[in-house]
């Protein structure tokens, strides 16, 4: 509901009106039992009025997926096979659901090309890795930036924050066996000082 809430009003700037919100869906999938109460494992949650059978609005709407709750056969429907998908523990399994649904079958395609190129797999891990730590990285220099700026002058401080962003991403990407050209264009950092890193502390 937190998240929710803030996909919601995140939508909305200065001066805008509530008709440009647009709808908000959350899929929680999970493989323990979230509703033990309920057998159902799909779940769909709105705004509702049970008594009266009215809807207060369609702008906020919640599913939960318990894999833990299953029925070992088909109930014929999509979800149920992207979620015997999720839960699956073995290549058997994998083939049932793949020859039922096409669509699954693409995705159980790709997964197969995925496991069996480990290379490829690992270098892909890789590059999300140094993806999500130079775009957190950045902001946490630009952070860091403006912390410092508040106490010793805002321009001298971002930029100190940002070198210093730069540095731990330059670290990173060393570990990661990165090349010394990648690591300036990504950093900004010069040869002297990506270089330095390389020696022992």
């Amino acid at each position: 509901m937190f998240y929710d809430a803030k996909l919601i009003t995140e939508q909305m700037g200065s001066g805008d009106e509530y008709g440009t919100i647009r709808k908000v869906i959350s899929i929680v999938i999970t493989d323990e039992k979230l509703l033990p109460i309920s057998p159902r494992y799909h779940h769909r949650f709105t705004l509702y009025d049970p008594e009266a059978g009215v809807e207060l609005t369609d702008i906020i709407e919640i599913n939960t997926v318990e894999l833990a709750k299953l029925p070992e056969g088909t109930d014929g429907t999509a979800l149920y096979d992207w979620a015997r998908f999720i839960a699956a523990e073995s290549e058997e399994e994998l083939k049932m659901i793949a020859e039922r649904n096409p669509q699954v079958n693409q995705a159980v395609v790709k997964l197969r090309e995925l496991s069996a190129d480990e290379r490829a797999r690992d270098l892909f891990e890789r590059r999300e890795k140094e993806r999500r730590d130079i775009f957190s990285l950045k902001k946490w220099a630009r952070h860091e930036g403006w912390q410092e700026g508040r106490q010793e002058g805002r321009q001298e401080g971002r930029q100190e924050g940002r070198q210093e962003g730069m540095l731990v991403v330059a670290r990173n990407l060393l570990l990661a066996g990165d090349p010394t050209d990648k690591i300036i264009s990504v950093t900004g950092l010069s040869r002297e000082e990506v270089e330095s890193l390389r020696e022992p502390s």
